[in-house]
């Protein structure tokens, strides 16, 4: 006698493959946000150790060498050089990043008066790699960092 389970597991071996066709492309849409904002908080990471290590150096900058007019835009420029070299590695795309060095909010480090604090902050537009064909997603990142002048 023949058992009857035979033509029930034939016809059930496709329906793994069908219903694994259905779900696959929704779990895909659905990783792909996981991953983009793991690509963001990476560049946010890379881009506040890059802010905190220029302002860790010009806010320790000598202050005969921060009071040179001559001397202080050379040794500011070394912070931007940080900066970018720190950058390097994230490669933004299209879209540039964009940093500022200050002394006391907004003016330009170097020339006779005393620097109270140092600020750094550096803006950059992370762009949408996944969807990139479809859309023109970009997310703006800023990053501030403050350090009191310690170089007296």
């Amino acid at each position: 006698m023949k058992s009857l389970r035979a033509p029930t597991t034939r016809l059930q071996r496709g329906i793994a493959a069908v219903e694994l066709a259905l779900v696959l492309p929704v779990f895909l849409i659905l990783l792909t946000f996981p991953l983009y904002l793991g690509r963001v908080y990476w560049h946010y990471t890379i881009i506040q150790r890059a802010a905190q290590d220029a302002g860790r150096y010009v806010s320790t900058i000598p202050l005969s060498e921060m009071r040179n007019p001559a001397r202080a835009p050379a040794l500011v420029a070394v912070a931007y050089n940080i900066i970018d070299a720190e950058l390097a590695e994230v490669a933004p795309g299209t879209y540039h990043y964009q940093p500022l060095v200050a002394c006391d909010i907004n003016t330009a480090c170097g020339g006779f008066v005393t620097p109270t604090t140092v600020s750094v902050s550096i803006g950059m537009q992370i762009e949408d790699i996944f969807f990139s064909d479809f859309t023109s997603l970009t997310l703006p990142l800023t990053v501030m960092v403050t350090y009191p002048y310690l170089g007296n």
